[in-house]
């Protein structure tokens, strides 16, 4: 038998255990550690993995679309200080928008 005192322990303990009931050295094999947690615990983690990735996925169209308004303003005849103005953000802001987004159109090209 053995005591690990946390998670990070388990496998080296497993290990030494192992090691010891089969009397062979415990690098020659190898030691798969599987932690189960409970049911609640591990549906709320897969619900925020699911949240997290369906967040990814706003942000980035999101950001297409703020690209978009930009590249309208500009292609109106905006400068980027009156883009700034009209959208609520820095001239600088809008540069970078533009920027990425001239950037994106030439690596989909």
């Amino acid at each position: 038998m053995g005591q690990a005192r946390n998670t990070a322990e388990v496998e080296d303990v497993a290990r030494e255990v192992i090691a010891l009931w089969l009397d062979v050295e415990p690098d020659t094999f190898d030691v798969a550690v599987t932690f189960e947690i409970p049911e609640n615990a591990r549906e709320a983690w897969e619900e925020s993995r699911r949240r997290e990735a369906m967040a990814r996925t706003e942000s980035e169209a999101a950001a297409q679309l703020a690209r978009r308004a930009v590249a309208t303003l500009r292609a109106d005849g905006l400068t980027y200080r009156d883009a700034g103005a009209v959208l609520g953000l820095s001239a600088q802001r809008v540069q970078q928008l533009a920027a990425s987004g001239a950037t994106r159109t030439n690596t989909a090209s």
